[in-house]
């Protein structure tokens, strides 16, 4: 069973902006805002500023710092909230969404389309060609009763981005004034870095872009995606992720001690907690390990 009112979910959550007051140390060569590589930065008409870097790599940032970095050439996309307690993915290789402390996980293959929920009772997973939802906890793996969302059905990326860009007032103004502000500087290695707001941005010369948001506490949110090889990753304090193509094409997702793990060669479906394994193996069926 799925439940698509991801926008109303998303709208009864908080966006009110953490502070962010650290900033990287003092760049190596200061440059005007914009670089000297064809990376532009405007605000865009709905009130966030965009950056335009090389290799189709787009950085949206709201007024209120809210990220959606987008990797046109690998199709793939990440967004991260204001309050930074919601996350969204969509990647060929599967798509994930973090409302709090629940993570959602869905995957579609040849084989059947695969959901797990990560929350406080454990993990829940089920499959489109499955009559049960099982959930895996400190017992083991059994059956029990749940919903998820179809993360397939509506562009959860854009979607948990905008909600937040609706959230601000006068943003066209603010993102102004945080664009005119903005620090760009190239390191001894090729790095072109940025400043805008409380976000620190990295592109190498290859294409990869980091992306870095230090709250007040020091609780630090990453975002990486690669247009070379499709590889991207997200880290915080509460869920770690990775997702890539190719001959490793995979996702991978870890919180605390629960694990999930999805082979796009493969097509076996792993979730682990407190010392069980449970999942759907190459033809879709379940599997306790």
């Amino acid at each position: 069973p799925a439940d698509t009112s991801l926008t109303s979910l998303v709208s009864t959550l908080s966006f009110t902006p953490p502070f962010s007051p650290h900033l990287p140390p003092p760049p190596v060569r200061q440059s005007p805002p914009h670089s000297d590589s064809g990376v532009t930065a405007v605000v865009e008409q709905e009130g966030y500023i965009s950056l335009r870097l090389r290799h189709a790599v787009v950085l949206d940032i709201s007024a209120n710092q809210a990220i959606r970095l987008t990797n046109n050439l690998k199709n793939s996309s990440m967004s991260l909230s204001a309050c930074t307690t919601q996350m969204a993915l969509v990647h060929p290789k599967g798509r994930m969404l973090q409302y709090g402390p629940r993570v959602e996980v869905q995957t579609e293959d040849e084989v059947n389309v695969k959901n797990a929920k990560i929350y406080p009772r454990g993990i829940s997973f089920t499959a489109n060609n499955m009559a049960l939802v099982y959930l895996l906890d400190e017992a083991g793996a059994r059956s029990t009763s749940d919903m998820f969302h179809d993360l397939y059905a509506t562009q959860i990326v854009d979607t948990l981005f905008m909600e937040s860009c609706q959230r601000e007032g006068q943003s066209v103004t603010s993102s102004i004034r945080q664009l005119d502000k903005a620090r760009y500087w190239r390191t001894e290695a090729g790095v072109e870095c940025w400043i805008i707001g409380h976000v620190f941005i990295q592109q190498t010369e290859d294409g990869l872009v980091t992306v870095e948001r230090e709250l007040q506490y020091g609780e630090n949110f990453v975002l990486k995606t690669s247009p070379s090889n499709g590889k991207v990753k997200f880290d915080s304090r509460f869920v770690q992720m990775t997702a890539s193509l190719g001959d490793e094409s995979h996702m991978f997702l870890r919180s605390r001690d629960r694990r999930l793990h999805y082979s796009g060669q493969t097509k076996v479906f792993t979730v682990r907690n407190a010392g069980h394994s449970a999942g759907f193996d190459e033809k879709g069926e379940l599997r306790i390990f």
